[in-house]
């Protein structure tokens, strides 16, 4: 089985890289031929990638006249250099439309495999749109399985699970009182405080990362004394500095930017005693399964997701609030203070790592995936064809082909002000996820079981 991942060049951090980033190298330690290819234009760059993540050795492909149909062609002519792989897709949308034309003609031999990891409303969109092209959809989370099922309308058959990993290292300790791990930060040491840290991007539509202040306000009402550290970055950090500015000023609380994956386990996860997540969703999150394979505990929203994947039960694995219910996690921060409690939540989360979210499992899952769809003939030749919809006045006046082919000889291109332009993750435009996350928490209520 030969593996080809088409992903995005212009996002350096965030939990889909570091993914990938594990999955290809432990997947080579297996002997599989396995290849990355990026795109290499304007804002998404093969060099800084690669810098980032010398273990892929990405190789590059370019759209040079910056357009739709370009960005078609190029993936059309990566994928004809690669014939008989197995295509895996990791957020670059055109990559569908490109199978689907090869298929039509006949020259696309492999198969085609979606890999999905938001719950966002263009994500099923396209899926509904390609579902006749895809071999399967592989999914990292139980609810965006059923949600493939339902809203991207593919089969049961061809919806796989298979979830992020994280190492556990043996030997590493499963908790101690609170007060005897210590911040890699400035300010005063609270010697009987919890402490907690934050972790992933500042956003507030998924992170709800503005709940923090409530939350810490609620703490300081209960006394309970704590020291917040919150390692990320993202559009709502002035924002939330401002918010916290009092315990940031008391020391109580420290921003300590982006921090790299590697360095968390010592600078955050080896000092503090839970991970706190008041997300409104997640698909994992990675942070989650690394904070408890370093003996953390967590304390968290029940973001939507977690429900029909079963692995955050209150009382046992974690302790859990309904997002944006300041009082409540501040109550359930507040067992922290037992240490007792806090060995036994963490022995449990390290344990439910160990057997669910650790690399060997996630690599086992992921394989097995992939396996299924290998074993399985090739679909049928689509009938739709690929539309697409002029780019410019030039389109509109001599057709997307020819011109498309004026501006490849004249050297003309679009400029692009976003990565998110140059080579969009989705085929639909950025829609509201209201209704998607009504429907998304009624069919994660059914989940309430550790499996």
């Amino acid at each position: 089985m030969k593996l080809l991942y088409v992903a995005p060049s212009a996002y350096l951090l965030g939990g889909v890289q570091d993914w990938l980033a594990d999955l290809v190298v432990d997947q080579r330690r297996l002997g599989l031929d396995v290849t990355v290819a990026v795109p290499d234009d304007s804002i998404h760059r093969l060099r800084p990638y690669a810098e980032r993540y010398p273990q892929l050795k990405p190789i590059a492909f370019r759209n040079p006249t910056g357009s739709e149909a370009g960005r078609i062609a190029a993936l059309e002519r990566l994928l004809t250099a690669h014939p008989e792989h197995l295509v895996v897709g990791v957020n670059i949308a055109a990559l569908y439309p490109a199978i689907r034309r090869l298929r039509r003609k006949g020259d696309f031999r492999g198969h085609g495999v979606m890999t999905l990891h938001a719950i966002e409303p263009e994500y099923f969109a396209d899926l509904n749109d390609q579902k006749d092209i895809l071999d399967a959809v592989v999914v990292t989370n139980r609810l965006t399985g059923a949600l493939s099922q339902r809203l991207g309308g593919m089969a049961a058959e061809r919806v796989l699970y298979a979830p992020y990993g994280v190492a556990v290292t043996e030997g590493v300790r499963a908790s101690g009182a609170p007060g005897d791990r210590r911040a890699d930060r400035p300010g005063p040491i609270l010697e009987a405080s919890v402490r907690i840290a934050w972790v992933g991007r500042l956003d507030q539509a998924q992170k709800r990362v503005q709940d923090l202040a409530p939350i810490l306000t609620a703490l300081d009402a209960q006394s309970t004394p704590f020291q917040l550290s919150i390692a990320g970055d993202g559009p709502e950090r002035g924002t939330l500095t401002t918010l916290l500015a009092p315990w940031v000023e008391s020391g109580q609380v420290s921003l300590l930017g982006s921090i790299p994956r590697q360095d968390l386990a010592g600078r955050v996860y080896g000092n503090h005693d839970a991970l706190l997540i008041t997300s409104a969703w997640e698909t994992g999150p990675i942070v989650a399964w690394e904070a408890m394979a370093a003996g953390m505990a967590v304390v968290s929203s029940r973001y939507v997701g977690s429900g029909l994947e079963g692995a955050l039960i209150h009382d046992r694995t974690a302790l859990l609030f309904e997002a944006g219910d300041a009082s409540q996690a501040a109550t359930q921060l507040g067992q922290i203070q037992n240490a007792t409690r806090l060995r036994e939540l963490a022995g449990a989360g390290r344990d439910l790592v160990q057997r669910r979210y650790s690399r060997e499992a996630s690599l086992a899952a992921w394989m097995a995936a992939f396996k299924t769809v290998a074993a399985r003939p090739p679909l049928p030749p689509p009938t739709q064809d690929v539309p697409i919809a002029p780019a410019g006045g030039l389109d509109r006046h001599l057709g997307t082909r020819t011109a498309e082919r004026f501006r490849r000889i004249l050297g003309r291109s679009f400029r692009h002000r976003e990565a998110g332009s140059e080579w969009p993750h989705s085929g639909h435009g950025t829609s509201q996820s209201g209704s998607l996350l009504a429907m998304a928490t009624e069919l994660d209520q059914g989940g309430t079981s550790d499996g």
